[in-house]
């Protein structure tokens, strides 16, 4: 045994402590120290408005990433969902928690695994819902509506009837998301 060791043993109880507390604030005075450094590697963002880059999420939604990836794995984003038009969004689910805060106009929600608009709850500016992983829910973007999403990714929506998935054949084929511009 290190006979620094030996020593704090053999004068008990105290000598340990003092040891132990001297440790700790060493490993806080390097934690304090790094902090800035760390805050400083991982940069500084601003995006303004102008600056986001809007995609088709769904017919008659566009969707921006804000920072971060939301087809990441465990990765934190943050997107941007607009609608220039009243578009029903079908029952979904995500593995990850939703954060959902209304930015402009209105966004109504509910949950579900069946679309019933007198279920639907009105979220306006300032307006914020958290909806738990793999919950299903529906909603309505009224036009001219701005929402932004976080969360742990990935971003990925899961339909619960799998032809109201954009992407598949099925959905393309009948246009099924109700959108007026």
């Amino acid at each position: 045994m290190n006979s620094v060791l030996k020593g704090v043993l053999s004068r008990g109880g105290a000598d340990l402590l003092q040891l132990a507390m001297g440790i700790a604030g060493s490993v806080f005075s390097v934690t304090i120290f790094l902090m800035p450094m760390l805050a400083f590697a991982q940069g500084h963002a601003i995006v303004a408005p102008g600056q986001l880059v809007w995609k088709p999420l769904i017919p008659g939604v566009e969707m921006a990433v804000v920072s971060g990836d939301p087809g990441k794995k465990g990765g934190l984003y943050v997107i941007r969902i607009r609608s220039k038009g009243e578009v029903k969004v079908p029952p979904h689910w995500h593995p990850t928690g939703e954060h959902v805060t209304v930015l402009a106009g209105s966004f109504l929600m509910a949950r579900g695994e069946k679309y019933d608009a007198s279920r639907l709850i009105e979220l306006k500016p300032g307006a914020h819902s958290l909806m738990p992983a793999t919950m299903a829910h529906f909603g309505l973007h009224k036009a001219g509506n701005v929402v932004e999403v976080y969360g742990e990714g990935p971003f990925a929506p899961n339909f619960v009837n799998p032809e109201d998935d954009p992407n598949s054949q099925e959905m393309s084929a009948r246009h099924r998301w109700e959108s007026h511009s």
